[in-house]
């Protein structure tokens, strides 16, 4: 037993010194495939934020795409991208059609936006010079059927005082007849008592 926990931990030795070694060896190996994977990160991540600015918020106005668009086109794909460069490049025209297309798309929509608040400005003027215009006629109306009361008053009013006076002149025709009338009796009356 004691033999066997000697080779067992030989063997245990020997597993732990060729891993060492394996390690060692295979440490630049790793390293590289490492960078390597950190290169191609880096590339995609470029790509990948190319790519982002195609995901135009609906909300973006058209200067906002503008701005995009210009950053797009400012950003510069060359060689330091290897053979990632293609892909980059592919990626910038695509984005940059993407973001004309919905610039065109914008401006249309802001255009019709522009349009339909002038027609409804334009619609609040003429419902308010139609309200405007109705006050007016309403005044003009209330006016003129105040005129017209007013006349019909003072046409009354005359007829009334017109038949008034004819009932006094009557009345005093009727008192001065009837005064005749009297001094006559009393004229009489006193003929006869003559």
């Amino acid at each position: 037993k004691a033999q066997i926990k000697l080779i067992d931990d030989d063997r245990i030795s020997v597993v732990k010194k060729f891993d060492q070694l394996r390690d060692e060896i295979l440490a630049p190996r790793d390293a590289w495939e490492q960078a390597e994977e950190d290169r191609v990160a880096k590339h995609q991540d470029v790509i990948e934020s190319i790519k982002s600015y195609a995901a135009i918020s609906s909300e973006a106005t058209s200067s906002d795409i503008k701005e995009v668009a210009s950053i797009i086109e400012n950003t510069n794909i060359d060689s330091s991208l290897e053979e990632f460069e293609k892909e980059a490049k592919l990626a910038k025209f695509e984005t940059l059609e993407k973001l004309r297309t919905a610039l065109v798309a914008r401006e249309k929509y802001e255009a019709e936006q522009a349009e339909l608040e002038n027609l409804r400005l334009a619609e609040q003027a003429r419902q308010q010079q139609e309200h405007d215009a109705q006050i007016a006629r309403e005044a003009t109306e209330k006016a003129q059927r105040e005129a017209e009361e007013k006349a019909r008053f003072e046409a009354e009013r005359v007829q009334r005082e017109k038949v008034e006076s004819e009932q006094r002149e009557a009345k005093l025709k009727h008192e001065a007849e009837q005064a005749l009338i009297r001094e006559q009796q009393l004229k009489e009356q006193a003929e006869q008592q003559a």
